[in-house]
């Protein structure tokens, strides 16, 4: 009796999805996401306690657009796209 598919060298098995990923790439969207979520902090913060009160600056009078300018530039910080 043979052991079962899946132990055997070179057999394939019903694997996740996860198995098909680097292990290095999971750690580097991990890296970004937590870049990109610290950046929309920041961008939040930065309209809560600077902001815009008249209204003519375009980034910061909005607390959704500031924080979506945070969270762009905390991916890109965090290495965006990668390569």
């Amino acid at each position: 009796m043979s052991a079962p598919l899946e132990s055997q060298p070179g057999g394939t098995s019903a694997g996740t999805e996860t198995d098909k990923v680097p292990k290095g790439k999971h750690t580097m969207i991990l890296h970004t996401v937590a870049f990109a979520l610290g950046g929309a902090g920041l961008g939040f913060g930065y309209y809560k306690l600077v902001g815009c009160s008249s209204g003519a600056c375009p980034i910061t009078s909005n607390p959704y657009i500031s924080t979506l300018f945070g969270a762009v530039m905390g991916f890109l910080a965090g290495g965006g796209m990668g390569k």
